[in-house]
């Protein structure tokens, strides 16, 4: 006979396997509850423009180099401050430079295709544990990259002193503000520049971001490289019978390939030429736009164009004969410069180097002619062949179609871009040097103003 004490006996091992079980069942199903992360979102908005002159540096040479201010004036008064910048897509990455307070790395980043005037919106999400019970501290790159045909060009970099993410995230965030440079210097990021208005049809002030990785310039085409005796006759013939091309290669890849256009516009307004060169019957090509051959891998690292083998610029003048033949019968070839550094902190460079044909001499052309206001700056090269701004291990560096090696190292490119001018839209030295005297480019043949 089953007492009582039999059943409670046999009752409490199948209570404590039936438990068991299901504490196990349940835990395979679920796990451990995840620890929720806590995001600040942080909004970033810049009207965005070329490497053009602000209008302070403008109103500093109007007495002092008049053959540049009307160079200058020239893309001011003929081509939107968003001609380079509207409808591209760019990303913003803000990484750390030193080691930070947390020691760990950090990689934060927003891609934003900019509206039809230039002006971009990059959304960032910021991890709480960067931002309290204690923001963490360290220097900072601030990049921003275009996207052209799959390469990644640098637009802008900079890396700031030591300050906390907040701090930095802060001063992005604000119009007019400025970053501060590992020396202590401030840099300003806004300034107001000029540019065409298309739907006033004048002039027009607008306050901008400068990005001096993108450049804009006209080409002036005359005959013959003795400017003594310029040839009235033969004006058409220069413009129905020769085809002028702009090529940009890195690493003996094309990378740009633009026949340069006639503006017919330009020459009436400018004199074909007089206006600024006091020589007649010179053909306007352009606005011409292009990127400095500034590069960003995959993996976070920046290349040195001076560092790649066969880079360079290619002006190619090329004779068509009756039969509609194609025959090269010029070109001129120029590097573009290495990298350097403004006061340690901004990071330009990669830029054409003009050709005076008249005097049989490379002209080199920098950024920091434009960077005002002067403030005790320093512009030092940067010899390095890579620049190392963040860490990717995990992503592919090699697209099977599209892959360029670079001393031990791949890029993504092997695209051509297609130069077409965006004025769409509504606007709604090595060691420390002096900025000297302004050089000017007269490309004889070929008049090129060659502008930042």
């Amino acid at each position: 006979m089953i007492t009582n004490k039999w059943i409670l006996f046999m009752a409490i091992p199948l209570i404590i396997f039936a438990y068991t079980t299901l504490t196990t069942y349940a835990d395979a199903m679920y796990g451990p509850a995840p620890t929720p992360v806590v995001y600040t979102v942080y909004s970033i908005s810049m009207n965005l423009t070329d490497s053009r002159p602000t209008t302070q540096f403008l109103t500093n040479i109007v007495s002092d180099y008049p053959l540049t201010y009307r160079e200058d004036s020239l893309i001011m008064n003929t081509t939107p401050v968003w001609i380079a910048t509207a409808n591209q897509e760019f990303t913003l990455y803000i990484t750390n430079a030193s080691e930070t307070t947390t020691q760990q790395e950090i990689v934060l980043n927003s891609t934003a295709i900019a509206n039809g005037t230039g002006g971009v919106k990059w959304t960032i999400k910021v991890p709480g544990s960067l931002l309290s019970p204690q923001p963490v501290y360290a220097n900072w790159y601030v990049v921003i990259i275009e996207n052209i045909n799959g390469i990644n060009y640098v637009s802008f970099t900079f890396e700031t002193a030591n300050e906390s993410i907040i701090q930095l995230l802060t001063e992005l965030s604000n119009v007019g503000s400025y970053l501060t440079s590992i020396n202590g210097e401030p840099y300003h990021l806004w300034h107001y520049y000029y540019g065409f208005n298309p739907a006033t049809r004048n002039v027009s002030k607008y306050y901008e971001v400068g990005l001096p990785g993108l450049s804009i310039y006209y080409a002036w085409v005359g005959q013959g490289e003795n400017a003594s005796s310029w040839p009235s006759q033969g004006f058409q013939e220069v413009l129905n019978v020769f085809r002028y091309a702009f090529i940009e290669y890195v690493n003996s890849t094309t990378i740009e390939n633009t026949e340069l256009t006639y503006n017919a516009s330009i020459g009436e307004l400018m004199n074909y030429g007089y206006s600024i060169y006091q020589r007649q019957n010179l053909i306007p090509y352009g606005p011409i736009i292009y990127p400095s051959p500034i590069l960003l891998l995959p993996n976070g690292t920046i290349i040195n164009p001076t560092c790649l083998p066969n880079t360079y610029y290619l002006l190619e003048v090329n004779y068509v004969t009756q039969f509609g033949s194609s025959i090269t019968v010029y070109e001129a070839e120029n590097n573009p410069m290495g990298l350097y550094m403004l006061n340690g902190s901004l990071l330009f460079g990669g830029y054409l180097q003009s050709y005076d044909f008249f005097n049989k001499s490379v002209i080199p052309i920098t950024p920091v002619q434009y960077l005002l206001p002067v403030y005790q700056s320093q512009v030092t090269k940067l010899t390095s062949c890579k620049l190392q701004v963040f860490s990717n291990e995990d992503r592919s560096l090699i697209d099977a179609n599209n892959a360029l090696g670079v001393n031990g190292t791949i890029i993504i490119t092997n695209n051509t871009k297609n130069q077409n001018v965006r004025l769409q839209g509504q606007y709604g030295h090595e060691g420390n040097e002096t900025p000297k005297k302004l050089p000017y480019d007269i490309m004889s043949g070929v008049f090129i103003g060659l502008r930042m």
